[in-house]
């Protein structure tokens, strides 16, 4: 049957309506406002606890190929070591100096006898890169650790992540609380670069639509996540979950793990910190993408109807409203115009906070659909390789931000 002008005209007007009202209802939906609020910063807390106080602490950091980046990340940690039982950095099969560097570091400070430093030269099949690191980790810095479980914490932390020097009190302070078995950290991404300043913020930006934070820290959501790069957790709600090996096998280890922890009765808090700030550098587009595809498919649940539906909500949503404008204007047809221009309006709207939060000029954020179709092509890709079978692989760049 062949569509005469007048009814493709009608099509596209519906089109453009409906994509407006879409987005007047994530603008009035106040769990998907940008989350700046006191409730969601782990400076909440009524006040910093004493050491101890809340219980003990490990920390346990991942590290591959990363000796660039310990002499500014493992520093705030050795500075902290009276908060902490054990610090282990877990070399993973690096390539350049990061154990010698860690144990560098350490030597002739007060921490010298508290670091551990296990080095990784093989790997478990069945075992994703970063989680089988997390879990050596966690073996030696729970070695001969008696006494309560439920005051026991582990800190799983990124070794390109600069924590802020009280880091470990606001984690504490938060752990304090009594509500929460698992408390991350969304950290504060590099975007300094044209292709930072493209693809940083939406990278936040689409993981607070994806899992609203006031949402996921609400004890009656029945999803869960995290963020990976600050993982706080109580021992016996890791033992309750089936540790990490219940994750093994899972690239997403942030997500992976806040499922495991609410399946077994845990509450999580998912917040942010501008002071916790990841020195990681993408000064191009394939960085972004290989983080993106590495980990779109497990975070949407391992279903490709899912990948299927998100990519065609990123493209009618935030590519749709500029080429709909577009032929408004062409046709002359106010409705079409100006309901594309509306919704184009109004994404941005939501769009400016997280630009404005990570420093990028604010007249980026009209740069939203073109950042949505980029992000489209990331996760369909992440379909597809899970189509193909091709397993995910820890990243192994060493490009790092050094003039923090």
């Amino acid at each position: 049957m062949n569509l005469t002008l007048e009814q493709v005209d009608l099509g596209v007007r519906i089109t453009a309506v409906v994509i407006a009202v879409a987005w007047a209802l994530v603008l009035f939906d106040r769990k998907r406002w940008w989350p700046l609020q006191w409730s969601l910063h782990l400076d909440a807390a009524a006040r910093e606890p004493h050491v101890g106080e809340h219980g003990d602490v490990v920390v346990v950091i991942p590290a591959r190929n990363e000796a660039a980046t310990l002499p500014q990340t493992l520093p705030r940690f050795l500075k902290q070591a009276d908060w902490v039982r054990r610090i282990v950095v877990v070399d993973d099969r690096s390539v350049d100096r990061t154990s010698s560097c860690a144990r560098r570091l350490a030597a002739g400070t007060p921490a010298e006898d508290r670091l551990h430093v296990v080095r990784i030269d093989d790997t478990e099949p069945e075992w994703s890169g970063k989680v089988y690191a997390m879990q050596r980790g966690y073996e030696t810095a729970v070695e001969g650790w008696d006494g309560d479980p439920t005051r026991q914490w582990i800190l799983f932390t990124d070794a390109d992540v600069l924590h802020p020097t009280c880091s470990l009190s606001r984690l504490m302070a938060k752990a304090g609380t009594g509500e929460f078995d698992l408390i991350s950290v969304m950290v504060r991404l590099r975007a300094r670069t044209a292709w930072e300043w493209l693809l940083i913020p939406g990278f936040t930006y689409f993981f607070q639509l994806l899992f609203p934070f006031r949402k996921v820290s609400a004890r009656s959501y029945r999803g869960a996540a995290a963020a990976s790069e600050v993982m706080l957790i109580r021992r016996s709600a890791l033992d309750e979950a089936g540790d990490l090996e219940s994750i093994r096998d899972r690239t997403a280890d942030g997500v992976a793990l806040a499922e495991a922890v609410k399946r077994s009765g845990g509450n999580c808090w998912l917040g942010l910190d501008p002071d916790f700030a990841s020195l990681r550098t993408y000064d191009a587009y394939g960085p972004v993408h290989e983080k993106v595809a590495r980990s779109a498919f497990e975070i949407l649940g391992q279903h490709h109807w899912k990948i299927t539906l998100v990519v065609l909500t990123l493209l009618l949503l935030y590519v749709g409203p500029p080429l709909l404008a577009l032929y408004g204007a062409v046709r002359f047809d106010l409705i079409i115009g100006g309901a594309a221009l509306i919704a184009w309006l109004v994404s941005m709207v939501t769009y400016l906070p997280v630009v404005q939060y990570l420093g990028v000029p604010s007249g980026l954020a009209a740069m939203l659909p073109l950042t949505g179709f980029l992000y489209a092509v990331m996760v369909a890709a992440s379909g597809w390789r899970q189509l193909l079978g091709r397993r995910a692989e820890w990243r192994t760049s060493t490009e790092v931000d050094l003039t923090e």
